[in-house]
């Protein structure tokens, strides 16, 4: 089964404020400016603490940071099948499940929409210039998460999953990093790295996000059956703003977890912790580090090998849709890292930024402790200062989807999964929603609340639902023709 999605924390301030504005008030004004059909999000089937390695942590000794099933802020499903809410003190969106990579990649550019316009209403009504960044660091010791999630099959062991995952991880720091200027988790030693969130992870497994940060994530929530199914929550991604990169990140990952599953065993460095950070530290793509078979290799060379065994999942039963595009341009990164790394500039994050700031050096003869260098870096993930915008439209960035498509995702949701029957509901029948989340949606009715289960993330298609949905227009004939048809309700107490 073939389901991903993406997740993005924004970075929030206020530009020329001495003091900043508390960032959870912040985060609270750029969600409630969020112009878009949407009902409360549910939170009755959340389970944060449930372990992949098969045990629940206790409440009382959780980290507040993971107890995300309590209500405290603005939080709300939308139309277009997201999630859009705050999260740690950051504006947050969560995109609907999908099918594709470059489904993930549509809906990911429409959440980012979304939440730049949002961004600009709520500075028009709280008179604050707000600034939305699309990063994952402050550079003064802070981290947020751009998350990945991949549905896998629970027969599947984990800690196979878990041991052959951190070697992909590692070395895609060279194909999917957004780059970063400085050293060290507050940036406290010059120089530039492919990887803004390498320095930040500190242990190889755990169920934690935000302090003691696992490479690979053990949290069990697979909004899914979880009999037959796992959703694995990857945080050690960077936010993307190319659209080659985000692609490729995403696909890269679903056809890596495939090899897994199929039971492929590639070499793995013998410390992915140190691997990562040495791969994220060279953006020559020249050091080598020692892996388990007792050859070192570069991050490239790891990668050319996890490239040849997605390829052989090519043909098999469950292929993915759009394997042989993802395929083709992770080739071809590679391929021109392993050449000439600035081949890539107008596909990759980290390159193309590289290729801005070594200009910006060369004018000024400045070095990497320079704050000009520093500031390009934060412009090119702001908003406002629309740099990687005019990359884009001037064709110096190559691009995969269109504006249309971006914007027609920003009220559809998309339709090859559950998604878009449960998007179409919350937006059709609105009045009617009380809340909602990924597998469920609750009605207010006449007698009562009645609360439809969405089990399997590929029941609910457009192929599957859209002509019975059209043809019905009344919240009491949508329910009798879910009932003719088996859709999964039960009264519920309102």
């Amino acid at each position: 089964m073939s389901i991903l999605g993406l997740e993005t924390e924004y970075g929030v301030f206020v530009a020329g404020a001495a003091v900043q504005p508390d960032p959870i008030g912040l985060s609270e004004a750029v969600i409630r400016s969020v112009e878009a059909p949407g009902t409360s999000f549910d939170f009755a089937d959340e389970q944060p603490l449930v372990d992949a390695r098969g045990s629940v942590l206790p409440r009382h000794i959780a980290h507040p940071d993971l107890l995300t099933d309590e209500v405290r802020h603005i939080n709300q499903m939308l139309a277009n099948g997201g999630r859009s809410y705050v999260d740690h003190a950051h504006p947050e969106w969560s995109g609907p499940e999908v099918s594709t990579a470059r489904e993930a990649l549509v809906w990911d550019r429409a959440g980012d929409r979304l939440h730049r316009e949002a961004a600009e209403r709520a500075s028009e009504r709280t008179g604050l210039t707000i600034h939305l960044v699309k990063n994952t660091t402050d550079n003064k010791g802070r981290s947020y998460g751009c998350h990945e999630n991949y549905l896998l099959p629970r027969e599947a062991p984990f800690g196979r999953i878990a041991e052959q995952f951190v070697g992909f991880l590692a070395s895609r720091v060279v194909v999917t990093g957004a780059g970063r200027v400085g050293l060290g988790q507050r940036g406290e030693r010059p120089g530039f790295q492919t990887s803004q969130r390498a320095d930040f992870f500190e242990r190889l497994v755990g169920l934690e996000t935000t302090v003691n940060r696992p490479m690979v994530n053990t949290r069990d929530e697979p909004h899914a059956d979880d009999a037959t199914h796992r959703r694995l929550h990857v945080i050690t991604g960077d936010a993307n703003l190319c659209q080659v990169a985000t692609l490729v990140k995403v696909g890269s990952a679903q056809l890596a977890l495939r090899a897994i599953v199929a039971g492929q065993r590639l070499p793995q460095p013998v410390d992915p912790l140190t691997a990562m950070r040495a791969w994220s530290r060279d953006p020559s793509c020249g050091v080598t580090q020692p892996c388990d078979d007792g050859i070192e290799r570069t991050a490239v060379q790891l990668q050319r090998l996890w490239w040849q065994a997605a390829s052989t999942q090519q043909g098999r039963p469950g292929a993915i849709a759009d394997a042989a595009d993802v395929l083709r341009h992770w080739d071809g990164i590679l391929t021109d890292l392993a050449t000439d790394p600035m081949r890539c500039a107008d596909r990759v994050d980290w390159v193309a930024k590289l290729r801005l700031l070594e200009g910006l050096r060369a004018r000024h003869g400045c070095g990497w402790g320079d704050e000009r260098l520093t500031a390009l870096d934060l412009r090119l993930a702001d908003h406002r200062s629309g740099l990687f915008d005019r990359l884009e439209a001037s064709g110096a960035l190559q691009t995969l989807v269109d504006g249309a498509e971006v914007t027609d995702a920003t009220t559809a949701p998309p339709p090859s999964t559950r998604a878009w029957l449960r998007g179409t509901l919350v937006g059709r029948f609105s009045s009617h929603v009380v809340a909602a989340n990924w597998d469920r949606i609750t009605f207010d009715i006449p007698r009562g609340h009645r609360t439809l289960h969405l089990v399997s993330p590929l029941d609910g298609t457009r192929d599957q639902w859209q002509e019975g949905i059209d043809r019905v227009h009344e919240m009491d004939g949508l329910l009798a023709w879910g009932d003719s048809i088996g859709w999964t309700t039960q009264p519920t107490v309102g």
